[in-house]
């Protein structure tokens, strides 16, 4: 016989330990309600507590912790892993009560990170993508416009069109960047044109432009860089120098383009848009003013070309820029043809070679000496009948 201390029932089913109403643990049953009666609990070990009759037991509860079950009535019991009376259930229970609610596992804390980070970098690439200014790219290809002679004086022009020539000669000479040449851009001298179509028509990514007003020793150049693929201005900035500067504005000029083009110059690199050719700015006057005739190219103008490039070499003697300038005149004119090979040629290779022996690196005179070069395979008879016959016919 079994009974339940709470409501008082009695079961007459030995093998049940709990009650059916109210679950809770069941007492053996006396023959008389004044015998002692013995609490059976359902975990093994514990110690089973007397109730005299008429007392109602407190419920035994458990609460777990990991070494050690502790009663509510303040009797310790044996450590858990030898609580195996507790059903399945039971256990379960009892831990998930023990447990601090709203605890985060590390393994949901690893999935969180994760997304987190998938979303940054997600964000950053379409934000990138959609939302980074256009033209980023970087400037490959540019072409210097002819500067607009901006001062009236047409005895001037050989500074608008030399400043030009000079920058594309500098700007040549920095790497991984094509620079389209004096001959392509001079038909495009005094006229106003769309940067774009330009552009297009050169196959660059930039034009430059500029002006230019001489007043007296004072000299005003203005300079401006456009993106043709934007038609935004990457840089403009005017220079007020003295003509005794010219040279020394020309460098200023070309390297703030590589700057603002973000090249990468290292070591010789840098060589040519820095360099000086001459400390003697009346030479360099006369040495714009002998290519400004040299590109005009009649006869009358390219010996007057000669002629100047002689006179800057008589104020600076190892101006090497202008012995490069004598052998192009003389390497040239016998394709007009203005004088005979035989004539020419000579004078322009001991032109070039004094270049050479001057600054063996120059650029321009290496470029020089490659077209002497083809020329000295001429059949010299030939080119000479041809001359005398271009002579009679005219």
């Amino acid at each position: 016989m079994k009974r339940c201390p709470d409501c008082r029932r009695d079961y007459t089913d030995g093998t049940l330990s709990f009650c059916l109403d109210d679950g809770t643990p069941l007492l053996d049953g006396p023959a008389t309600m004044d015998e002692p009666a013995t609490a059976i609990l359902s975990v093994p070990g514990a110690i089973a507590t007397g109730f005299p009759t008429g007392e109602l037991p407190t419920r035994a509860q458990i609460h777990t912790t990991d070494q050690t079950a502790i009663f509510h009535t303040g009797a310790e019991a044996e450590p858990q892993e030898i609580l195996g009376g507790l059903s399945e259930k039971q256990s379960f229970s009892a831990n998930r009560a023990a447990e601090p609610q709203g605890k985060v596992s590390s393994r949901q804390l690893q999935l969180a990170v994760l997304g987190i980070t998938v979303l940054v970098f997600a964000g950053g690439f379409f934000g990138y993508r959609y939302f980074a200014p256009a033209g980023t790219e970087q400037i490959k290809s540019i072409a210097v416009l002819p500067f607009q002679n901006k001062g009236g004086d047409v005895d001037t022009d050989y500074l608008s069109d030399g400043i030009a020539e000079s920058l594309i000669y500098r700007l040549s000479q920095l790497p991984n960047l094509k620079v389209s040449p004096t001959s392509s851009v001079i038909r495009y001298k005094g006229r106003e044109s769309d940067v774009a179509q330009i552009a297009k028509e050169l196959e660059v990514d930039a034009v430059m432009s500029g002006r230019l007003v001489q007043r007296g020793e004072n000299l005003m150049v203005s300079v401006e860089l456009v993106d043709a693929r934007t038609k935004k201005l990457i840089w403009g900035e005017q220079y007020d120098r003295k003509m005794s500067d010219l040279l020394a504005t020309q460098r200023d000029i070309a390297a703030t383009i590589a700057q603002k083009l973000q090249l990468k110059l290292a070591g010789t690199d840098t060589k040519g848009i820095t360099k000086k050719y001459t400390d003697n700015s009346e030479a360099y006057q006369l040495y714009l003013k002998a290519r400004f005739h040299f590109a005009r190219r009649t006869r009358d103008d390219m010996f007057k070309s000669i002629e100047l490039f002689n006179q800057a070499i008589k104020l600076d003697p190892n101006f090497a820029l202008a012995y490069v300038g004598v052998a192009e005149n003389y390497s040239t004119i016998p394709s007009y043809p203005y004088a005979s090979p035989q004539e020419c040629v000579p004078q322009a290779k001991a032109a070039v070679a004094r270049a050479l022996e001057l600054d063996p690196d120059l650029p321009e005179a290496h470029t020089v000496a490659g077209m002497i070069a083809a020329t000295h395979d001429w059949d010299y008879p030939k080119a000479e009948r041809d001359f005398k016959r271009s002579l009679e016919l005219d």
